[in-house]
């Protein structure tokens, strides 16, 4: 694996994941965090997994925008959401077939990387809820938009007392929803009401206001993070392996809408935002501002994103 480095104590398996300078979370890391995972459903050794970023003071900043721009260079106007779908669901069949995946990933081209990581990233967050294994994310830095999904994949979140630490679903403040699980999963970590109004308005939350909601388990101050999500995974990795995996598929799988099919419909509302034509001038605005800061504006929470005058993504030229 390129991007995580692992380690084991006991029955508790560490991944620090480094992108430097800003920990975008890429196709190289899903690509390994995909290879982690099913490691860790082959290993009965292993009982619990900490996510942490390997980056002193960055865990997943959100997509790489470098990447997740390729969807808007697809020359196509965005099909009905029941044909992307439909689509969708095809070409995860086809997938399954051994090899696939390799093949399409070795062919280039922004069509294929995107459907590739989405396929990725789906049996990835997936297979974690799935597994006998608990996992925790120790969100040591910023944490929003793709990154943050990542983290609500996880069972448990413990949060630095860092003051640059910010979470949340930010897609929004760039004419984007979220497309790895945030619509899903957040109304039913944080209630309907609460999630709507943080995902209409997009501005990131500090850690307070995260625990204040329960997106988040505990803050620990930043020192003790990594070793605090050990220890609770060291203990949880006692539990019998039946009951865990019982307790989460219990938990994730059996609600009024399979979390499959969430996820599909989710996906393709976020490839349909993501082929706006609006999309091309917000990726300029973000590059030019990242350039500036030297930072995310969106997961930083620039007041311009927040306010929406960054730039016109309503097609108003009034």
């Amino acid at each position: 694996m390129n991007t995580l480095a692992v380690e084991q104590h006991g029955r508790v398996v560490t991944a620090h994941y480094a992108s430097p300078p800003l920990n975008f979370a890429t196709i190289a890391f899903i690509r390994d965090l995909d290879t982690l995972t099913a490691a860790v459903d082959r290993d009965a050794s292993v009982g619990a997994v900490v996510l942490t970023g390997g980056v002193e003071g960055r865990f997943l900043t959100h997509a790489d925008p470098a990447e997740i721009g390729g969807i808007s260079a697809i020359a196509v106007p965005p099909p009905p959401q029941v044909v992307l779908r439909a689509l969708w669901r095809a070409t995860r069949t086809a997938l399954r077939i051994p090899g696939a995946l390799r093949l399409l990933e070795s062919a280039g081209g922004p069509t294929t990387q995107a459907v590739a990581w989405g396929y990725r990233w789906r049996r990835t967050i997936l297979r974690m809820n799935r597994s006998a294994a608990v996992y925790i994310a120790a969100i040591n830095g910023p944490t929003t938009g793709g990154g943050h999904e990542i983290a609500l994949a996880c069972d448990l979140r413990f949060v630095s007392d860092a003051p640059n630490i910010r979470l949340g679903q930010i897609e929004s403040l760039a004419g984007l929803i979220p497309g790895g699980g945030g619509t899903q999963r957040l109304p039913k970590l944080i209630g309907t009401a609460k999630a709507l109004e943080h995902m209409l308005e997009g501005a990131p939350l500090t850690a307070g206001q995260a625990l204040g909601v329960g997106l988040v388990n505990a803050i620990v101050p930043d020192a003790d993070l990594v070793t605090h999500a050990q220890d609770t995974g060291a203990r949880l990795a006692r539990r019998a392996p039946v009951a865990i995996r019982a307790i989460k598929r219990l938990t994730y799988f059996t609600n009024s809408r399979p979390l499959p099919t969430g996820l599909d419909n989710e996906l393709a509302a976020f490839l349909t935002a993501g082929l706006q034509p609006a999309m091309k001038t917000v990726q300029q605005a973000f590059a030019s501002d990242l350039a500036t800061l030297q930072d995310s504006p969106l997961s930083s929470g620039a007041p311009q994103w927040v306010a929406g005058t960054r730039v016109n993504q309503t097609g108003d030229t009034q």
